[in-house]
């Protein structure tokens, strides 16, 4: 497991002291965690809102026939060249 450091104010850390039954460090590491699931959940979140704005714009009629396959590679070829596999 890795160590991290971190800096508080001298007051603080005298109230901290003042519960030694208290593992202070779980307690750090509990909302970090927290903070990251809130960080990747909006992550997701704006994922999705940005697939769902972008399949709103596409023309099923137009594509229901298409090979997605193909698609990409065409657009792969486009932005690389047809020689770069």
């Amino acid at each position: 497991m890795a160590t991290v450091s971190l800096r508080v104010p001298d007051e603080l850390k005298e109230k901290m002291d003042d519960h030694p039954e208290i593992n202070w460090s779980a307690v750090i590491r509990a909302n970090i965690e927290e903070e990251i699931e809130q960080l990747e959940s909006r992550s997701v979140a704006h994922a999705v809102a940005t697939s769902e704005r972008l399949s709103s714009g596409i023309d099923e009629a137009e594509v229901k026939d298409r090979n997605t396959a193909e698609t990409i590679r065409e657009w792969r070829d486009k932005r690389h060249g047809a020689d770069s596999d």
